[in-house]
């Protein structure tokens, strides 16, 4: 089982128009989730970190905020992505220390809710996580879908 973060999240939804090859990467990442060939799972702080940046980018339009993060959840919803909860305070202090490495604060609620999931690798565009990969490797999409077709796997 993969952690997907909210930067491939963004990538599926919002930003697909800016950046056509990493929506490449994810929609072919997100077929294979929804084939059951992956097994994947965000959380609640990517889904809301997702409608921040939809809200943020069109403010003070809450209306069109609102549609474009209704748009971009709808399509996470509407695959077979699994779903975590916030992680518990006691979880993120026992394991703040396991993932120190991490120089963005935001990124720790991701590293934990993958490791407490016992996710094989966090999958994102944001190299911060390289910083933790000897604890939970760091992989793009186009590495998990390049690893499946050559029959590597995850």
């Amino acid at each position: 089982m993969i952690y997907l973060d909210t930067s491939v999240l963004l990538a599926f939804t919002l930003a697909k128009t800016i950046e056509p090859q990493r929506f490449a990467a994810t929609a072919k990442l997100f077929d294979l989730i929804n084939a059951g060939q992956v097994k994947a799972v965000t959380s609640f702080h990517a889904l809301h970190e997702l409608l921040v940046i939809a809200i943020s980018n069109t403010e003070p339009d809450w209306e069109a905020g609102s549609e474009l993060a209704r748009q971009a959840l709808l399509a996470v919803f509407q695959s077979r992505l699994l779903y975590l909860p916030l992680p518990r305070r006691e979880d993120k202090l026992i394991k703040a220390r396991l993932f120190a490495a991490l120089r963005d604060a935001t990124d720790l609620p991701h590293a934990v809710a993958a490791h407490v999931a016992g996710c094989s690798a966090l999958v994102a565009y944001d190299e911060h996580f390289r910083a933790i990969s000897d604890v939970i490797p760091y992989k793009t999409p186009e590495e998990i879908v390049v690893g499946l077709a050559s029959g590597a796997g995850i």
